[in-house]
């Protein structure tokens, strides 16, 4: 699957091996601010929005981002065109950070200062990430297994896992 390709992102296809509306409904609190950080054209936004007040579609690529204000739309959305290291979002606004097949594309360390700059103090991370086995996706060694994603978050606890699809893992993680 080529990951740069709005059309696969939001195809069909990847709904049968990762769909967010089987999974996100029983991690989201209706209400809450969310940010989703390396949204692309916004897959998981069409699903968020339904459920956060205010929510923040974060995305470094002109293309999608307006390939994710055409696929996602709502009066909560706010589309942001910037690195996800540096939103903009204000301080400590956020409930929930979703980063979704994005990690591995992104400066990791401002990411995660930017993350813990916007975020409550009691908000948590939703990560959703290729299995390091996966046949495909992004090279297996730009890959992040739970134990890296764990290693990395270090001012987080796991607060759970849960299962996304045969080719992806799923970590929540709260804020100590």
């Amino acid at each position: 699957m080529d990951h740069f390709n709005p059309d696969r992102l939001l195809s069909d296809e990847r709904k049968k091996f990762e769909d967010p509306e089987k999974f996100l409904p029983e991690l989201l609190k209706t209400g809450e601010i969310v940010a989703d950080l390396g949204c692309g054209p916004g897959y998981y936004c069409r699903v968020l929005k339904d459920y956060a007040s205010k929510l923040y579609c974060v995305d470094k690529s002109l293309e999608m981002i307006q390939r994710a204000r055409s696929y996602c739309q709502g009066d909560n959305v706010v589309f942001v065109n910037r690195e996800s290291g540096d939103t903009l979002i204000p301080s400590g606004t956020v409930d929930v950070v979703i980063l979704a097949n994005s990690f591995h594309d992104m400066d990791r360390d401002a990411v995660y200062e930017e993350i813990k700059r916007i975020l409550k103090k009691d908000g948590r991370v939703i990560v959703v990430d290729w299995r390091k086995d996966a046949p495909f996706g992004p090279p297996p060694q730009k890959r992040m297994c739970k134990e890296d994603y764990l290693s990395f978050f270090k001012d987080f606890k796991l607060d759970r896992e849960f299962y996304v699809g045969p080719y992806h893992f799923g970590l929540v993680l709260t804020r100590i």
